[in-house]
């Protein structure tokens, strides 16, 4: 649905003064200036030149609030869309949008459109900015070679360019444990929606440790598409896919550090799969290190680079469509506690049977062998 600017305004117009006081409106607008291109397909006349564009890196706009149910028990909501700024789009309850109960003892039980513990994951240890941009880790991870954002199933899940486990997870219950010790877990089930045949599932559960230096965590992941396993010409090649991931960052200061991640990724495949890409199932590995450098006292030199291994258990030709390596080179500056300038390069190399994109800012209709390389300047606000 897209955001209605008039309604939006009516709406808040009508609640009461005391409604308002409960209601926390924030957001944030991020724009860059890029030029991308994706050079170098196995079939030449496939390439895509140089193009000069104007990107919305994950732009937001929210409203959340809690009441206080007494004994520190909270009723706690929030909606939260996203913006278009480059084009004047949005949708609204496109991002975290949820309502949940809350406590010192009991931990956080919330319903709604949801992150998981692995897509929470990936934001802190990636290097970027709040997680976003053509340098984010996420145009490697989870991918199975760009098979998780192609395929009939999984793509429904799938946020574009980005694999489901690092997208909001729809029709989702999520419990969040009381933090003792700087440990934390989470774990979280989404139904699907089709009610006829097999059905749709996530399932999440994660554990992290957050001390404010050292920030480490593991989380586990398997999705079931609801795919008919026993048909030659099921939608899907995928009956079910399943995704470890693991992340290690050492904070020296607020602008120095240093991380690690690493994710393997399992699909099962459908009959119709295993007769597609010649086995039962495929695995692939990626891994990311990641560090920034200090300038001065608000900026930062920021570095990250990934690697996408050859997918394992099907034919030599779907194992050389897996490798890929990504590059990102970047400098941060904050201007003021809220606002930052940001200039970043960032090249992904695929392998000649390979065609993966960003992640966020991702180019579209990259061919096998193309290598997506872009150049970023912009500014992020947060209000």
């Amino acid at each position: 649905m897209t955001l209605n600017r008039p309604l939006l305004a009516l709406t808040l117009s009508g609640l009461s003064t005391a409604a308002l006081a409960d209601v926390t409106l924030y957001g944030a607008i991020d724009e860059t200036l890029e030029s991308v291109s994706a050079r170098g397909a196995a079939n030449s006349a496939l390439n895509i030149g140089q193009t000069t564009r104007v990107t919305s890196n994950s732009s937001l706009i929210g409203f959340k609030g809690a009441e206080d149910l007494g004994n520190g028990l909270k009723a706690i909501w929030q909606v939260e869309s996203g913006l278009a700024i480059d084009t004047g789009g949005g949708n609204f309850g496109t991002r975290d949008t949820f309502i949940g109960l809350t406590g010192p003892s009991m931990g956080t039980l919330q319903l709604g459109y949801l992150t998981s513990s692995a897509r929470a994951m990936g934001g802190i240890f990636d290097i970027n900015k709040a997680g976003t941009g053509i340098g984010m880790s996420a145009a490697l991870l989870g991918k199975l070679g760009n098979l998780a954002v192609t395929d009939a199933a999984l793509k429904t899940q799938a946020t574009g360019q980005i694999a489901l486990f690092d997208s909001r997870l729809r029709n989702s219950v999520q419990y969040t444990t009381p933090t003792f010790n700087n440990f934390s877990g989470s774990a979280l089930y989404s139904t699907g929606e089709n009610g006829v045949g097999p059905r749709a599932y996530n399932a999440n559960i994660g554990v992290k440790y957050d001390d404010g230096a050292w920030f480490a965590a593991l989380a586990y992941t398997r999705s079931t598409t609801g795919a008919d396993n026993s048909s030659a010409t099921s939608v899907s090649a995928f009956e079910k896919v399943s995704d470890l991931r693991a992340a290690l960052t050492y904070r020296f200061s607020a602008n120095t550090r240093i991380g690690l991640m690493y994710d393997r990724t399992d699909g099962d495949l459908t009959r119709a799969g295993a007769l597609a890409y010649g086995g039962s199932d495929v695995k692939q590995s990626v891994w990311y290190v990641n560090g920034a450098l200090g300038i001065g006292a608000n900026g930062r030199i920021i570095a990250q680079y990934g690697q996408a291994g050859k997918l394992s258990g099907g034919s030599a030709a779907l194992a050389d469509s897996g490798k890929a390596r990504h590059y990102t080179l970047g400098y941060e500056h904050d201007l003021s506690k809220r606002t930052l300038f940001k200039a970043i390069y960032s090249e992904i190399r695929n392998n000649r049977a390979a065609n993966y994109d960003f992640g966020i800012g991702s180019i579209g209709g990259v061919a096998a062998g193309a290598d997506p390389r872009g150049f970023a300047v912009g500014l992020r606000h947060t209000f």
